[in-house]
């Protein structure tokens, strides 16, 4: 029988980590257990932390969620590095918007 999809919504890398910990009672397939490696080995940040640095920067600034992911999975420094992941979409920023941003970023940071 093949599945439907019931709702698409963005996550980051640590959440994808997280929930695939939980499925890892039952029985991972080959990539399953492979993404479950990525995420493990690449998550910047605790699933926990991740999703509310995620909700912040969608309610604070004029970021969508998927923006919001990447910034959460790359975690920039800089205010390059940030603005390469959101000129993705076209949208321009102020120089202060970003800093307040990367400040935002900053009290996340391990």
């Amino acid at each position: 029988m093949p599945r439907k999809i019931l709702e698409v919504t963005e996550v980051t890398v640590a959440e994808v980590g997280k929930i695939l910990e939980r499925a890892k009672e039952g029985e991972l397939g080959e990539f399953q257990r492979r993404v479950l490696e990525y995420a493990q080995k690449f998550s910047k940040l605790k699933a926990d932390k991740a999703k509310k640095l995620m909700k912040e920067l969608t309610s604070s600034f004029p970021v969508e969620s998927k923006e919001a992911a990447q910034i959460v999975n790359c975690m920039p420094k800089t205010v390059g590095e940030l603005r390469a992941i959101l000129t993705a979409k076209g949208k321009i920023y102020t120089t202060e918007q970003l800093q307040e941003i990367i400040k935002t970023i900053d009290k996340y940071r391990d």
